[in-house]
């Protein structure tokens, strides 16, 4: 190792730098079209040479215009294929174009995995600006952003400007309709019950409606005869007790859906009766009373 090995880092060889195997750019490289075609700036940050001015001895005024190629016909002029009427005479004559053909499908291959990679490299440099920049606009938002210690006293320019109140987003608006739909039904549906509770109590005292006169005369006789005067005064008049007892048939009939004190059917069991819930309440009574039953008569049985 000589004394001049320090400068390439005390390596006995350095491998001479590497060549690019594509000398211009290809036709699939539209980055590059665009930046060419671009309009050259002028004035001092301009590309040539202002009118007047002579450009250097060995130079030339406007460059060159860049070149561009197409693999798929570079590989074709280079590399031709093999033409079919050629036939090998010789063993090394055979040998020599089998080398050869593999020459052409390698060096074919290369420029084709070139141009891939300049391709591949072409767009995650435009992936990466893209990135950049999408940091930099998040930079400046986060920069403008209005802080509580900027904010002031709000001016009457201000509130005349803006609205007084904030406007619905299109998800509220449509939780709101919802509510309003569902209270609006609830409250048409509780209406119609309460009606369907006041038919079917119409229902059980039409038995007791006075529609003939032979029938208003006898109610007239019976409420008013001797030995139904102390029941009349006592019906008009209502003890402590029987107040009791009317509030205890009222909260009975609620828990178990009768009328008139336990002597007619209310709603709650005619929609039990209508939706099934009550025969299907039987029967599994019924199933219950049955496996008991069987349980006794096992244990009984048993005992004997």
């Amino acid at each position: 190792m000589g004394k001049g090995a320090a400068k390439y880092g005390y390596k006995s060889g350095i491998l001479p730098s590497t060549r690019r195997i594509l000398k211009n750019p290809t036709v699939n490289q539209t980055g590059i079209l665009e930046r060419v075609k671009e309009a050259k700036p002028k004035g001092i940050n301009g590309v040539g040479y202002a009118k007047g001015i002579k450009h250097p001895k060995g130079s030339h005024r406007n460059p060159p215009p860049l070149k561009f190629i197409d693999v798929e016909e570079v590989i074709y002029n280079t590399v031709k294929p093999k033409s079919e009427n050629t036939t090998a005479a010789s063993e090394q004559q055979l040998l020599k174009q089998n080398q050869a053909e593999l020459r052409r499908k390698y060096l074919s291959e290369s420029l084709r995995n070139e141009e891939q990679r300049l391709l591949k490299q072409e767009e995650l440099l435009k992936k990466k600006e893209r990135v950049l920049q999408e940091q930099r606009e998040a930079e400046l938002k986060e920069l403008n952003k209005e802080r509580s210690s900027n904010l002031t006293i709000p001016t009457l320019e201000g509130i005349m400007n803006q609205p007084l109140m904030r406007q619905r987003t299109a998800e509220e608006q449509e939780i709101l309709d919802l509510k309003r739909k569902h209270n609006k039904e609830l409250i048409e549906f509780k209406a119609k019950e309460r009606k369907l509770a006041n038919l079917v109590q119409l229902c059980h005292a039409a038995d007791h409606f006075i529609v003939t006169e032979e029938q208003l005369v006898a109610s007239v006789e019976k409420a008013f005869a001797s030995d139904n005067q102390d029941v009349l005064r006592n019906k008009l008049s209502l003890s402590t007790s029987q107040q009791t007892a009317r509030n205890e048939g009222e909260i009975s009939d609620a828990l178990f859906g009768t009328l008139g004190n336990g002597k007619y059917v209310g709603l709650p069991i005619v929609k039990e009766f209508l939706s099934g819930e009550m025969e299907q309440f039987n029967q599994e009574i019924n199933t219950k009373l049955d496996e008991l039953t069987k349980q006794a008569e096992e244990r009984k049985d048993s005992v004997l």
